[in-house]
């Protein structure tokens, strides 16, 4: 009999942190000019089926697909713009309500003088543990040097930040040129003490996005890719040239991919199907990220 390897399998034999997530205040993204979004991006074959992955959008969808998966914890991160809006006081009760299965980040209102401020009572206060900006949908160049405030912060609260890098499908709502992963690089020169954590592998703009990471040992990246770019992607060589240490599991919950509904599972028979080594793929699976949490205790 041929045993063929599920995600099932991998929760009793590997465990699996989740570094991308998304639970979004779907009310108050409806608020305003919130329709008007949802009837454009109806237009984008991503989101040709934007009403079933809003249907997605609870707590307990999220826990059933974690379980299905065999994933322990998940990062969920709070979100100040459009479409994916969702504050920090919200992210901070999920995680309250859920102790040990979530790991909040924080946002903020970039344009708002007290970000950094903002920032600080959402770790100190509500507990995250790192700051999510998406440049794009937040409308910013994250080489803009007004936002070194922000970043010193992040630095001295000891806190990692993510930056959404690579291609955005959200139409003329959005410039490209504010994901594109380069501009990373002026930041982590900049604060070469800061640790930051690029997304979805840059998507469609991986080999720039790559060469940041190779560059910098405080930058980093999440897998949070389409499954395909993922399998074409993924080897043992590109791993260790970037750095064995500098990928991280992420699966952009509940965004659709290749025309499907989002299932964290498919994600983790992605890795696990990877050709490359058992030690590589823990490291991706959780290691990587438990140990770069672990230096922000």
């Amino acid at each position: 009999m041929i045993l063929i390897k599920t995600a099932f399998q991998n929760k009793a034999t590997m465990k699996i942190i989740n570094t991308h997530a998304h639970l979004i205040e779907i009310e108050k993204v409806l608020q305003d000019d919130g329709q008007k979004y949802l009837s454009f991006l109806r237009d984008i074959p991503t989101f040709s089926a934007i009403e079933q992955v809003t249907a997605m959008l609870s707590v307990e969808n999220l826990l059933h697909q974690m379980n299905e998966a065999g994933v322990e914890q998940t990062v969920l991160f709070a979100m100040y713009g459009p479409i994916l809006y969702s504050s920090n006081e919200f992210v901070a009760g999920i995680c309250r309500k859920y102790p040990g299965q979530f790991i909040g980040y924080a946002s903020v209102d970039i344009t708002n003088p007290e970000a950094p401020a903002i920032l600080e009572e959402a770790v100190v206060k509500l507990g995250l543990r790192g700051l999510k900006l998406h440049p794009p949908l937040q409308n910013f160049y994250p080489n803009n040097k007004a936002l070194w405030p922000l970043y010193k912060k992040a630095k001295n609260l000891n806190i990692p930040v993510v930056f959404h890098v690579g291609t955005t499908p959200f139409g003329n709502l959005v410039k490209l040129s504010q994901a594109y992963p380069v501009l990373l690089d002026e930041v982590a020169n900049d604060f070469p003490d800061l640790t930051i954590i690029l997304t979805h592998l840059g998507t469609l703009w991986h080999n720039e996005s790559f060469m940041v990471v190779e560059k910098h040992p405080n930058v980093y990246i999440d897998t949070a890719a389409y499954p395909y770019e993922i399998r074409e992607l993924l080897n043992e060589n590109l791993l260790r040239r970037v750095g064995k240490n500098k990928f991280i599991f992420g699966t952009d919950f509940p965004m659709p991919y290749e025309g499907k509904m989002h299932r964290i599972s498919d994600f983790v028979d992605c890795i696990e199907a990877l050709t490359i080594s058992r030690e590589l793929k823990e490291l991706i699976f959780h290691g990587n990220f438990e140990t770069l949490m672990k230096s922000k205790s």
